[in-house]
């Protein structure tokens, strides 16, 4: 029912079977980016899922996809969408180690993007990331997203934000 689909990549929400799947494709890169404290232990990736399904359910202020290929059941990242008011979305992904440098984190949010605007109301997608984070912010800018300031990131690092006004079309 929330599948999203562009006719090869497939978004389709986590399910708890994915945990050790998921947990597999963390690696330095995406903890760097992410700024996260520590590893992900399965614990935390099953509690994770957990989040993000009753999110589903209630259809809350986050939406979160797994990203596959329509004819492959492997996992090759996610794509994240989270409302932050005034009809903003945040929107972040990740893709696993194997399958970085194909265009999947910009294939994926543009699906996403499309979803922010019919089904969340979202009128302007915010991108957030370390400054050398170069790999994201080339996604940001293929989709269109200009650069909009500053901002500090809870690790006390700064992001560098960019915007893009929805609905937008490639």
């Amino acid at each position: 029912m929330h599948t999203l689909t562009d006719g090869g990549l497939e978004l389709r929400p986590l399910e708890e079977g994915d945990a050790a799947e998921w947990l597999a494709g963390e690696d330095d890169e995406q903890i760097r980016w992410f700024e996260a404290p520590r590893r992900a232990d399965l614990s935390d990736v099953e509690a994770f899922i957990s989040r993000c399904r009753e999110s589903w359910e209630t259809m809350d202020d986050h939406r979160h996809w797994a990203i596959r290929w329509v004819d492959a059941p492997e996992i090759m990242g996610g794509v994240d969408l989270r409302r932050l008011g005034n009809d903003e979305v945040n929107v972040s992904y990740v893709v696993f180690p194997q399958f970085r440098r194909q265009g999947i984190a910009f294939h994926a949010s543009a699906l996403v993007l499309n979803y922010a605007w019919e089904n969340m109301g979202a009128k302007v997608a915010v991108f957030k990331m370390l400054p050398d984070n170069v790999q994201s912010r080339g996604v940001a800018i293929r989709l269109g997203a200009e650069f909009s300031g500053e901002e500090p990131s809870n690790a006390g690092a700064m992001f560098q934000v960019f915007k893009l006004g929805l609905p937008r079309g490639l």
